[in-house]
């Protein structure tokens, strides 16, 4: 058991950053349809067809692709030039408003890989004499669960169902939003795991990856709430939401090509071929304590600025990893658990700089998840929660639109960079995955994935365009990165020292309707401890890593269509 501890440190890792941030989604200006039924009324009917081929650039490195952790998603698509994506997907949203006062809103998404047929692969030989990897997998019979098979093969879903009324309160306009829908708070445009939003919307990180390119926002899964909204004078404005609906945020499946270790997340159901998944502990649907606050002010003095001021009330969307045992049976189990009641308290302020425009989160988080190892504690033998405790998150940002020159018409450069401070640890702290904590992270390294107390991560878009290269079509080149300057952020979905991620594409807007975006996405972690091996004789790899080191061998090449109509 130790053995499989060690070297699941390197599991958490933050997801957002490789899969959101991959940044700017481009969409056609083209008008919605619109339907002429009843009078008074704008009704709507639009539909974005997407088509992602992706393509693996390099081929397994040995030292990964031999991890039984790691070695089911090197070698579902193990050669370099195999197809890693064949996705069709069907975005349908339908808006009717009567007089723009009262209306509702539809939106659902279909999809189908057709890359991801066979059920799951492995490493064709034994990680140690007489034991083949193929008895270590991560899903009974080596057959993907149907979680996986609905996210990655076929599948569709409702996203947004919400009606809507706008009217004035005491002369002020006021709204009112009841149903599934998103809301996203504050400034932060890559690094919203340290922002004000940080678990206002659980993420699709699976539609992530499936297409590159996606924005932030457009990753949020809209989940049931009353959201209202009112302007008090005409500087000031308040908002309330109260949720009743919970959702969790989705991450690439164990199996899959950008999966980390075999056995996350919900798909899977055992570790190591041994373990068995058991009940996960996150909240039921239905009323409870999650709710914000909002109070924005955009005084005088603060010519086009304007400060936010938050309280909010969550439940983690993301989960620890932990270990337990089974009351009955006495049996070991691993399973996903959700913190409750993280209280936030936020800042943002957004603030025109000459040509500039700059952002600021500043967020105090009381009881959030931290970094933790699989446990269990002796007082929590069913692995209920991880530990806990208070972090101080500051992210802060400028965005720059980019002067016409001789290398290019326009664009938009971004620089962002997020900070991070665990002040406490407030509970079950001997599970708290810390550079010093030798029962959590044994190795007591953060080249290992040991989390510090403090972290610094930067980001950065350059998206210079050119304006109709030939009549109907405008290019652009898409470039971004991300860096972990220093530290691993101490609480879920941070950033770690070393970490690179990055990806350069080139995207071309047709007669501002159809798109076309080619871009390679690449990835660098570093790796710590030399070579291990799953038992004496066993194919050698390395035995650690700081972030997802395992994505190391994993860059790929991908093109992307989209039309709407």
């Amino acid at each position: 058991m130790r053995h499989v501890k060690r070297r699941l440190k390197s599991a958490h890792w933050r997801l957002g950053s490789t899969v959101a941030c991959v940044l700017v989604a481009y969409t056609g200006s083209a008008n919605a349809f619109p339907l002429t039924i009843l009078p008074d009324w704008d009704i709507n009917w639009d539909n974005t067809i997407a088509y992602n081929l992706g393509v693996r650039a390099q081929g397994i490195n040995p030292s990964i692709g031999n991890n039984p952790l790691y070695s089911e998603s090197d070698y579902k698509f193990p050669h370099a030039g195999d197809v890693v994506t064949n996705r069709v997907s069907d975005l349908m949203e339908f808006d009717a408003s009567h007089e723009k006062q009262y209306g509702f809103r539809l939106s659902a998404s279909f999809w189908k890989d057709f890359a991801y047929g066979g059920g799951v692969a492995n490493h064709p030989g034994d990680a140690v004499f007489g034991v083949p990897y193929s008895a270590l997998g991560s899903y009974s019979g080596n057959q993907y669960g149907s979680y996986t098979q609905r996210y990655y093969q076929q599948g569709g879903e409702l996203l947004d169902a919400f009606g809507f009324w706008n009217f004035k309160l005491d002369g002020q306009p006021a709204s009112l939003k009841v149903g599934r829908l998103t809301q996203y708070w504050g400034t932060a445009l890559f690094f919203g795991t340290q922002g004000v939003s940080y678990g206002q919307n659980a993420s699709d990180g699976i539609q992530g990856a499936a297409t590159p390119g996606t924005q932030a926002k457009q990753l949020a899964i809209p989940r049931a709430q009353v959201l209202f909204e009112t302007q008090l004078t005409p500087t000031t404005s308040v908002a309330a939401e109260y949720f009743f609906e919970y959702a969790a945020s989705r991450f690439p499946e164990g199996g899959t090509y950008l999966g980390t270790a075999g056995f996350l997340f919900n798909g899977p159901n055992l570790l190591e071929g041994n373990i068995p998944r058991g009940a996960d502990v996150k909240p039921n649907n239905g009323f409870h304590d999650d709710y914000g606050l909002k109070f924005s002010w955009s005084p005088k003095w603060l010519p086009g600025g304007t400060m936010g001021f938050y309280y909010r009330n969550l439940t983690e969307t993301s989960p620890w990893v932990l270990l337990g045992v089974n009351p009955v049976t006495g049996a070991t189990n691993y399973h996903l658990a959700y913190a409750p009641n993280v209280k936030l308290y936020g800042y943002s302020l957004d603030l025109p700089i000459g040509a500039y425009s700059a952002g600021l989160d500043v967020t105090y988080r009381h009881n959030t998840a931290l970094n933790s190892g699989l446990g269990p504690l002796p007082s929590d033998p069913s692995g209920e929660a991880g530990a806990r405790g208070d972090t101080l998150n500051v992210v802060a940002n400028v965005l720059a639109g980019l002067s016409r020159s001789p290398l290019w018409d326009t664009g938009t450069a971004i620089a962002e960079v997020a900070f991070t401070q665990k002040l406490r640890t407030t509970s079950n702290s001997a599970l708290y995955n810390g550079v010093g904590n030798a029962a959590a992270c044994p190795t007591g390294s953060k080249w290992s994935g040991c989390s510090t107390n403090n972290s610094v991560a930067a980001a950065i878009s350059f998206d210079p365009q050119w304006l109709q290269v030939v009549p109907g079509i405008d290019l652009d080149m898409p470039i971004f990165a991300e860096y972990g300057i220093f530290g691993n952020t101490p609480s879920l979905n941070g950033t770690y020292q070393g970490e690179l991620i990055y990806t350069v594409g080139l995207h071309a807007l047709i007669q501002q309707k159809y798109n076309v975006t080619l871009q390679y996405n690449g990835y660098h972690a570093h790796t710590s401890g030399g070579l291990t091996s799953f038992g004496p004789g066993g194919p050698a790899y390395y035995s650690g890593g700081n972030g997802p080191f395992f994505y190391n061998d994993k860059g790929w090449i991908s093109l992307t269509l989209s039309a709407q109509f």
